[in-house]
This record gives structure tokens, C-alpha cells and sequence, in this order.
């Protein structure tokens, strides 16, 4: 005879089980299950609905399938990782389906492991289309860009304040988290401190008020200073970074600390915008009238529609949301205008998935002129840039 308790437990598990099919049915985000390799193994109608196929064509398909083609390596990459490392990740793709408009989801992905290996991924997408758009159109706006500066330091103020008003109404007996909220609060006032940095250098260059006095400075030395500056973060994040320095390098007449600021700047912008075990080289080459310097990284990368907008003051990419780092747009601005004020060039040759390639070069003395009084650049026509080539 059937166990009479066995049995309403039996039943109370299927209409548990039958409640969670409902809600993942009629639910307004897309679900979904892969397999370690990205393959669809299970979908709601939803998912269904956006890749415009019935049930049985979307099961057994790659969910990088019908992919904008600039989430498509980021997008494996990403699945990758939360295999290797079996830890949850959020992005943000853009899926492109013949005969609609594009979509964008911001999702979440978690691992299923089972005996220390992951047999499955779960994930959940709310679509932010509309949200991407009006972002886009409020950041257009010089006014937003300058908030979005005075957001950041309010929000850095504001988890100082915090922090130090918990310790000092002794509402942390542990010492180990009383060591991890004082270095919260000294990489706030750090934050701070730069972003300060950031505004007054760019007033005082743009003013000309700024001295840029020479010194006698080793590339390398400076190259090795920085290195050490983020090795720690670069550990934290399970990033290599690694420096590829000509040897026998002639010194440079420059302002030591305009060079480490620009330094500074690239390869932390380089180190933000790289996912965990990613890769971040520094490169140097030794010409005979000018330095070469490369920042090479195999992060998220930078769309082509804006890559010539990168260097502008205030501008943080319309991508932004595949990073976790939220800029304020200034560190690239300043790092142009130290480049240019030493009489040098910056550019920047990327693509999405695969990483960023900022080149730097300084003249060991500023560039002459052409015969139309304009700067002779021609050294820069033999420069070629593949981020691809440390992925």
C-alpha cells in the first residue's frame, strides 16, 4: 500500500514543479538553459519569440546564434569563463533577428555545477532597449557628460562618509572587516583624488598654464613604475599584465610625471575594460627621433562608431554597460592633451570582443613643420595595430 504521506508530498512536489513551468512561461523575460558548450537545451516561449523560431528550432541551436556580430566573441568569451571559473557573469547583448529591429538584454548567467563541474548554464535576459537608446541620447548632451562627473564624486563622497561613520560608531568589531572598510575608503579618496586630477590638468593644459619642463627620463623605468602601480588590482581581477620593453632604450626629454600620467592612464583604462584572466601588455620601441608605445588589451573593446570619440572630454562609450567600470570620460581626454602638449600623437585601433590597441608616440624633440606650418606626422603611416595578437 502506498505510503499515504508519500503520496501528497509526491503531489505537492508536481504542483511546486508546475507553478515554477507557469512562471517561467508567462514570465517577461527570456529563460533559458545551455549546456557547457552554449547550446540551447531548454527555453521559454519568450526566448522563442525574440529569435522569431518555434521551440524545437531554438533547442539544440548555439545561443550565440543571431548574435550582433560585435557581441558574438565577447558573448563566448563570457560563457567561457563562467565554465572555467564556475562563477555567475552579467552583460549585455544586442540580438539582431532577420526582418526585426535589434534587441538588447542585460542578462545573467550562473553556473550549474554538479561534483565540482559545470553541467549547465542558467540564464535570464530583461530586455533594455529602450533604456540603451535614452541613454544614448541623454549622453549626447555636454551637460550629461558634466554630470556624470559630479555624479561620481558625490557617489565616492557619499560610500566615504558611510564607511567612516560605521567605524566610528563602532559598529565593526571584526578586524578583518575593519581592515577591508578602511581600504574601501583609501581607493575612494583615491577615486576622488583623480578625478580632481583629471579636471584641474585638463583647465590648466587647455589654459597653457600648466609647466611641461624636461627631464631626462628611462621609458622603461617609468613603464616599470606603473606595472607596479596595478599589479595588485590586475591580480585581484586575474589579469596578466605584462610589459615588453626594447632593451638599451635611449632616455627621453620629457616631464617625468606628464609620461607616468599617460602611462597611468592607458593601462588603467586597459586594465577596466578587460574581463578576468584577460591580458594587458605594454609595449616600447626605441626610434631614432621619436618613443613608440603601445597598450594593448583583449577586453571588450570599442565599437567603430566610436572610436573617434574616445578622446573627446566627458565621453564614455555607449558600450559601457559591457564593463563593470563606470568612468567619468576624463582619462583619456587628459591623456591626449599631455601627448599633444609634448609635441606627440595618440590613436586607437579596436574591435569588439577582441580588445583595444592605444598607440602613443613622443618625439625626442617636437616634430617640425611642414611647408603648410602643419605638424609632420609621417612617421605614424608605418604603425599598424592588432589587438587580436595577445588574445
Amino acid at each position: 500500500m502506498m505510503d499515504p504521506d508519500a503520496t501528497g508530498a509526491d503531489a505537492g512536489g508536481l504542483q511546486d514543479l508546475g507553478l515554477c513551468r507557469q512562471v517561467i512561461e508567462t514570465a517577461p523575460d527570456i529563460m533559458y538553459v545551455l549546456n557547457p558548450e552554449g547550446v540551447v537545451v531548454e527555453a521559454n516561449p519568450q526566448l522563442c519569440r525574440l529569435l522569431r523560431r518555434p521551440r524545437e528550432k531554438v533547442l539544440g541551436d548555439k545561443i550565440t546564434a543571431h548574435l550582433d556580430r560585435d557581441y558574438l566573441a565577447m558573448t563566448e568569451r563570457v560563457l567561457k569563463e563562467i565554465v572555467e571559473r564556475r562563477l555567475p557573469q552579467r552583460s549585455t547583448r544586442t540580438y539582431h533577428v532577420p526582418g526585426s529591429e535589434p534587441q538588447t538584454y542585460e542578462l545573467m548567467e550562473t553556473p550549474l555545477v554538479r561534483d565540482g563541474t559545470v553541467w549547465a548554464i542558467a540564464g535570464i535576459g530583461r530586455e533594455i532597449t529602450q533604456e540603451v537608446v535614452l541613454e544614448r541620447k541623454l549622453w549626447d548632451s555636454r551637460e550629461s557628460r558634466q554630470w556624470a562627473v559630479d555624479f561620481a564624486l558625490r557617489t565616492a563622497l557619499g560610500l566615504v562618509k558611510g564607511y567612516i561613520y560605521t567605524l566610528c560608531q563602532g559598529g565593526v568589531a571584526d578586524e578583518e572587516r575593519r581592515t577591508r572598510y578602511v581600504k574601501v575608503i583609501e581607493e575612494e579618496i583615491d577615486n576622488i583624488s583623480k578625478i580632481i586630477e583629471d579636471m584641474l590638468d585638463i583647465r590648466r593644459l587647455e589654459g597653457g598654464d600648466l609647466s611641461l619642463s624636461g627631464d631626462v627620463v628611462e621609458v622603461g623605468d617609468c613603464i616599470a613604475h606603473v606595472m607596479l602601480q596595478f599589479g595588485d588590482e590586475a591580480q585581484r581581477r586575474d589579469i596578466e599584465l605584462a610589459a615588453d620593453v626594447e632593451r638599451s632604450m635611449n632616455p627621453l626629454c620629457v616631464p617625468r610625471d606628464a609620461l607616468l600620467r599617460i602611462l597611468h592612464n592607458l593601462v588603467q583604462n586597459a586594465i577596466h575594460y578587460t574581463l578576468h584572466r584577460g591580458k594587458v601588455v605594454v609595449e616600447a620601441r626605441d626610434h631614432e627621433s621619436y618613443v613608440e608605445i603601445h597598450v594593448r588589451d583583449n577586453g571588450v573593446g570599442i565599437p567603430d562608431d566610436e572610436i573617434s570619440f574616445i578622446f573627446e572630454k566627458y565621453y564614455r562609450g555607449k558600450s559601457n554597460s559591457t564593463s563593470p567600470t563606470q568612468g567619468t570620460g576624463l582619462g583619456l581626454a587628459v591623456t591626449r592633451t599631455l601627448v599633444e602638449a609634448l609635441g606627440g600623437k595618440i590613436w586607437a585601433s579596436s574591435r569588439v570582443g577582441a580588445g583595444s590597441d592605444f598607440g602613443v608616440v613622443i618625439p625626442r624633440q617636437p616634430f617640425g613643420c611642414n611647408e603648410s606650418g602643419e605638424p609632420e606626422l609621417w612617421k605614424l603611416s608605418s604603425v599598424t595595430s592588432d589587438p587580436a595578437t595577445i588574445v
